[in-house]
């Protein structure tokens, strides 16, 4: 009888330490953490050392233009992340587009980096 009381008190004390320790996250709070980071850093480029944009857009994978008929610059996609999750920096909604399995969020962010100004001179170049 005594070895099954400690085995109960180590019991609840392991219980009482795993209920203290996070769980981890799901991947869409971790997609929409990610995407809430990068909309920050953007809208808060001071706040995030971020603010060099030439420097931020060499470390991206891809964009895609918006153009109207008659071929004028409308805005850009710019792929930052892409095999696991996918997200895309959209300037024409000023959202940053993230999709991670069946998971999908948007997060809105301010241009104070530049990235459509820069965008819309590499597409007249």
């Amino acid at each position: 009888m005594g070895k099954a009381k400690v085995y109960t008190e180590r019991y609840v004390e392991w219980r009482k330490r795993m209920s203290t320790i996070k769980k981890s996250e799901t991947s869409g709070e971790k997609l929409r953490r990610m995407c809430k980071n990068i909309a920050d850093g953007i809208t808060d480029p001071d706040k995030e050392h971020w603010n060099d944009t030439h420097k931020w857009m060499e470390d991206t994978y891809d964009i895609r233009y918006y153009v109207d008929s008659s071929k004028r610059y409308l805005g850009a996609e710019i792929l930052v992340a892409g095999g696991g999750p996918t997200i895309w920096v959209n300037t024409y909604t000023k959202y940053v587009e993230g999709y991670w399995g069946g998971d999908r969020v948007n997060e809105p962010f301010i241009d104070n980096l530049g990235l459509d100004d820069y965008c819309e001179e590499l597409y007249g170049c």
